[in-house]
């Protein structure tokens, strides 16, 4: 089982800026350029949040 802590330092600051750049994509009209930005935005999301996660005991 892995559990969470809470991201602190520089996780938490790479976390809030990686969402910033999803929410200003989101307001940019539709197409190819964005898709390809906002899959790789959630690619560095999904990493970051895999950083934090520790395997239990």
């Amino acid at each position: 089982m892995s559990s969470r802590s809470r991201p602190h330092g520089p996780l938490r600051r790479a976390r809030t800026a990686v969402n910033a750049a999803i929410r200003r994509l989101i307001d940019e009209p539709p197409s190819p350029q964005r898709t390809e930005r906002y899959e790789r935005l959630l690619v560095r999301w999904r990493e970051l949040h895999e950083a934090d996660v520790t395997e239990a005991a």
